[in-house]
């Protein structure tokens, strides 16, 4: 038999050079991993807040407001994104509050909310509901529960129907939430009742801005880029803001419809606030 015998193999002793290189490396990758994280958060806290343009607005294309809002909000710092025609749409309701956007023009129609009874009587509701560009289907989002989207017609265009959006339709079904958003309805019936702007407040925006009845689209296009200037340029409050709109351009003059806002705790919010 043979009897295998381990060969001890003599290790060098570490030098005081070899330690060093090597603590020296340890500290390099550490400062390495803090360089990355530090860029990362830095290039995180420079990304340029978002605003949106959604141009659902059937029939009443405007693209001087469409440029002049751009150029307002890209020349203080916001990225703006347009969303128009057909991709107004249900899904993108759903999906609105978690799309991190803080500045959101809402171009689209809006109107009360009735109820036609089986004799055909039309029943007026208390709430308004936004349309979408989307063409209604009976078929279609069946997911949703009675109640919640609604079937919308454009006055004078009995023959064209759509897809709405009801306050509840925000608690409901929407995911994620606004971001302190600043909301404008540039549109009617924004303020039929203050239901869609306390929707769009319990989701997280801070506050909605709108009419409270009818507007010609051409009015209040106009009164949206004073709003945006006094809001963006001039730095104003939004209770000053509106304020300013009222003095400067004033109700519609064929509806008499006049621009509020909700909440009024929020009147004293500025939209520097928002540029972090």
């Amino acid at each position: 038999m043979f009897a295998l015998h381990k060969r001890r193999i003599k290790r060098k002793p570490r030098t005081s050079k070899e330690f060093i290189i090597a603590l020296t490396l340890i500290v390099l990758a550490i400062c390495i991993a803090l360089t990355a994280s530090l860029m990362s958060n830095r290039g995180a806290s420079q990304a340029k807040p978002k605003a949106v343009i959604i141009d659902g607005l059937l029939h009443y294309p405007n693209e001087t407001f469409v440029k002049e809002a751009t150029s307002l909000l890209n020349s203080t710092g916001f990225e703006v994104d347009y969303i128009g025609g057909e991709k107004v749409t249900v899904d993108l309701y759903r999906r609105l509050p978690s799309l991190g956007y803080r500045i959101i023009i809402l171009r689209v129609h809006c109107g009360p909310l009735v109820e036609t009874l089986p004799n055909g009587t039309i029943v007026p509701g208390e709430d308004a509901i936004l349309f979408t560009a989307e063409a209604y289907s009976p078929n279609k989002y069946r997911i949703y529960q009675r109640g919640q989207l609604a079937r919308a017609v454009i006055t004078g265009r009995p023959n064209e129907l759509y897809f709405a959006v009801p306050p509840w339709f925000f608690d409901e079904c929407a995911e994620g939430r606004f971001d302190d958003s600043i909301v404008i309805l540039d549109s009617c019936y924004g303020f039929y009742s203050t239901s869609m702007a306390e929707a769009f407040i319990r989701r997280g925006a801070k506050v909605f801005i709108g009419w409270d009845g009818e507007v010609q689209a051409k009015h209040t296009d106009y009164a949206v880029l004073v709003l945006l200037k006094h809001l963006l340029i001039d730095q104003l409050t939004v209770d000053q803001a509106v304020k300013k709109v009222m003095d400067e351009v004033g109700p519609d003059p064929y509806h008499h419809s006049v621009m509020l806002f909700y909440p009024s705790s929020a009147g004293d919010y500025r939209l520097e606030r928002l540029k972090r």
